[in-house]
């Protein structure tokens, strides 16, 4: 037994034979193990398992006396083959545990994919030469001499090129955005959704804006998304030089708080430039919404401005609240009153004709009405918002139907109204509700009816989505 142990063949056969099948097994068994949790690493272990291990098994059994005749040729090969296994797994190993598992926004995490190939590009070469030297022994120092002079070659012919490249990779590795991030260079505005080596691509809503790296690194643009406080949309609009500038900046305040899509906290701003000149700032959920926000905002304010008799742009003229369109309402709604016709031209001078858009509110929550409307064109939402900024519907309000019937009870309403479409409303007063509610007791007794009605199609839609009214005296306006 003792002859056989000594023999040369003896420990590299026990090794191919046993240590051989123990590796591949304890190889499959991690490879399996880290394509469970999702590694990266697995393929890497996979490439160990299926190249390196059997050409290494190979190369124990050629490196023994008399298992090769000839010149040796065949055995090299091997021995270049196993060393470019080893190069190749060397490096993805190297590059997994330094970049692929680097933390989220370290020097790691930023480094440009471009430099990382190039460094790996330069070990293979490095290393192939080594295994050429080592085993051919091949004479390596031309075949540097020759990728050295080719490389300043290639520089001189591309230096514009590889500068701009170059540049625009420096900016990447100091990472002045990330994606998602908004930015803004020049009339440019858009999200970045992908970001490579060569250039920047821009989500504008229009299409893809490609901006070259080179480009944002040789001009200036602003990180909206990197703003402490949240991005401002900012407006400017001219009124009339005999409003008050008072009244101008609290009417844009009012509509701006309105508006969806502001964020919460900050409060809108108005402010006065001269001339009847005002800007408002909005701040906002995302620079994503500015046009979208200002397509409703300036909207709103043409709607607004005409409500509270101020004149956006210097506009005097309003056509369409005359005398006759007022008659004309006042008569349309004298059904639902019980007003006689000679009471119409009373009550003329007492009420007001108003329009909203698609979008305003026309009673909020938490408020006692101080007038009621009543719709003569268009249709109104009416619902109760939820804590977590939703809002659950309990009917589509039409033409003669009330708005704000807890004027008349003076008691806060949990409701919101909301114009679907553009609607025409006539004013009521408080005031001239009650006067009329005294000659004709039947008007109360229809509201009160209508109130309760809502109020049990308000509980009807709150439990249909596992909600309760407010505890308390609700009111649906």
């Amino acid at each position: 037994m003792s002859d056989i142990v000594q023999q040369p063949w003896f420990w590299p056969a026990v090794i191919v034979s046993v240590g051989l099948p123990l590796a591949l097994i304890g190889l499959t068994e991690l490879y399996n193990a880290l394509v469970r949790r999702g590694s990266r690493a697995a393929p890497i272990v996979a490439m160990v398992r299926n190249y390196v291990v059997p050409v290494a098994g190979v190369l124990v059994l050629l490196s023994q006396p008399g298992a090769w005749e000839g010149s040796g040729t065949w055995p090299k090969v091997v021995w270049t083959i196993f060393g470019l296994l080893v190069i190749v797994v060397t490096i993805n190993a190297v590059n997994h545990l330094v970049f692929h598992r680097a933390e989220k926004g370290s020097w790691r995490d930023r480094f440009p994919t471009i430099f990382s190939d190039l460094i790996r590009f330069v070990f293979i070469v490095l290393g192939i030469a080594a295994v050429f030297w080592w085993v051919w022994d091949a004479d390596v120092a031309g075949v540097f001499a020759a990728l050295g002079i080719t490389s300043i070659v290639v520089g001189l012919a591309l230096q514009n090129a590889v500068g701009s490249i170059v540049s625009g990779l420096f900016l990447v590795f100091e990472a002045p955005f990330e994606l998602g991030d908004w930015i803004e260079m020049g009339s440019t505005r858009g999200q970045i959704v992908e970001v490579n080596w060569r250039a920047v691509h821009l989500e504008t809503g229009n299409g893809t804006v490609v901006v070259p790296t080179a480009e944002l690194a040789g001009g200036t643009f602003t990180n909206l998304s990197r703003n402490p406080e949240p991005y401002a949309a900012t407006m400017t609009f001219e009124f009339g030089s005999d409003d008050p500038p008072g009244r101008v900046r609290e009417l844009l305040v009012t509509v701006a708080r309105d508006i969806p899509l502001i964020a919460a906290g900050p409060e809108p701003t108005a402010k006065t430039l001269g001339s009847s000149r005002y800007e408002v700032a909005i701040p906002l959920r995302s620079p994503g919404d500015r046009d979208a926000v200002a397509d409703a905002f300036s909207t709103r304010v043409w709607y607004a401005a005409r409500r509270a008799d101020l004149h956006l742009d210097g506009d005097l003229t309003d056509e369409w609240r005359t005398p006759a369109r007022l008659q004309d309402a006042l008569r349309q709604i004298a059904p639902a009153l019980s007003l006689a016709p000679g009471d119409t031209d009373t009550l003329a001078a007492h009420t007001r004709l108003e329009r909203y858009c698609a979008g305003e509110s026309l009673l909020r929550p938490g408020v006692v009405p101080v007038e009621t409307r009543f719709i003569l064109a268009g249709s109104v939402m009416l619902g109760i918002p939820t804590d977590d900024e939703g809002f659950v519907q309990i009917a589509v309000l039409g033409v003669d139907d009330p708005v704000g019937l807890t004027a008349l009870s003076r008691t806060h309403t949990v409701s919101r109204a909301v114009a679907t479409t553009e609607v025409d409303v006539l004013v009521v007063p408080v005031a001239v509700l009650d006067d009329i509610v005294r000659a004709h007791p039947v008007v109360a007794r229809e509201m009160v009816r209508e109130s309760d009605n809502r109020l049990r199609q308000a509980a009807s839609a709150l439990q249909a989505v596992g909600r309760q009214l407010p505890r308390g005296r609700a009111v649906v306006g």
